[in-house]
């Protein structure tokens, strides 16, 4: 008999609930230690999502975005409901970037701090960084008290957040368009650290004395950064946002003999198109590990189940389950 998608959905979520909690059998890694008697929170457990892309209607949007997305602010409540749902609760929810649907309307931010209130009232810390649809100074009056503390590198949303096996370093990879720019796709293309987060990105690394994970919204080819990761003796992982699509890459120091490698993972959107869902990270002694809850796959909008491609079904089948294990050795 052929699966439906909602049951084949349900399947995966319940798959993941077995990773969570240790159930499954040859398909999960070992257990986590048992949560926290403080709400049921898993400090070894985390949620990893990127792209959310919070919409306005196009009567509410100063700059228009060539195209309204009806089922996007529904899609981000029913997943922030999921994670509010997962037993354990994740000590933490790491957001990518592009908080912003395009163009950085205050607006967006607004309902973006709605959505997001429930996990702080549950106890899970949410901590967020900027993609290239965003703007700093919205982002940080809606969203500033998300950050993870003060930035270590000033006029940057850059954060350290120290798990129990590793610490988890979000960057900010926003190249700010000029103000006569604002509205125009094409002035969103770019990315940049700068040099004083590069300063600080070099420093921290040169004197880390725990394994460390960076994240940012743009991928580590984008931001020059990857020979400075595979060199890096502390330095075992590279996520991000941006191209909505779980998909994997390595990072090579160079050509020679058994050179370094580190593992770069792209992370899903968080219901806007492509890819479609969120990944459950969890900390261990000797490695990080991430699974991809795939939700959905459509593209360039969500359509009713009768108009769906085929091969839709088949990317979210192909994608559930997948994950990747970033070992703390190199």
């Amino acid at each position: 008999m052929e699966m439906t998608r909602r049951g084949f959905i349900g399947g995966a979520l319940a798959l993941a609930a077995a990773w969570r909690t240790g159930d499954a059998k040859a398909e999960a890694p070992a257990p986590a230690p048992a949560a926290s008697a403080s709400g049921g929170i898993d400090p070894r457990f985390a949620v990893l999502i990127s792209d959310v892309h919070v919409p306005l209607p196009w009567s509410e949007q100063q700059y228009r975005t060539g195209r309204e997305y009806p089922w996007l602010m529904g899609q981000i409540e029913r997943f922030v409901a999921e994670l509010l749902a997962l037993r354990p609760r994740p000590s933490h929810v790491f957001c990518l970037g592009d908080v912003s649907l395009a163009f950085s309307e205050e607006r967006e931010y607004e309902l973006a701090a709605k959505l997001f209130q429930p996990l702080e009232d549950a106890g899970v810390k949410l901590v967020a960084t900027v993609g290239n649809h965003d703007l700093r100074e919205p982002f940080m009056k809606h969203l500033g008290k998300w950050t993870g503390g003060p930035s270590p590198v000033p006029g940057r949303v850059v954060s350290v957040t120290h798990l129990p096996d590793f610490d988890f370093v979000l960057l900010d990879s926003l190249k700010e368009p000029k103000p006569d720019q604002r509205g125009k796709y094409g002035a969103l293309t770019k990315c940049e650290l700068g040099d004083g987060q590069k300063k600080w990105l070099e420093e921290m690394l040169a004197s880390a004395t725990r394994p460390v994970i960076l994240g940012a919204h743009h991928s580590a080819h984008q931001l020059g950064l990857a020979k400075t990761i595979a060199r890096s003796p502390k330095v075992f992982g590279f996520i991000h946002g941006h191209n909505h699509k779980w998909d994997q890459a390595y990072l090579h120091a160079g050509y020679s003999d058994c050179e370094p490698i580190v593992r770069m993972q792209g992370l899903p959107s968080f219901g806007i198109d492509r890819d479609v869902g969120y990944a459950l990270l969890r900390s261990l002694p000797d490695r990080a590990e991430l699974k991809y809850v795939a939700r959905d796959y459509y593209f360039p909008a969500k359509v009713a189940d009768a108009d769906r491609l085929p091969l839709w079904d088949d990317i979210v089948r192909d994608n559930t389950g997948r994950r990747v294990s970033f070992p703390f050795v190199k």
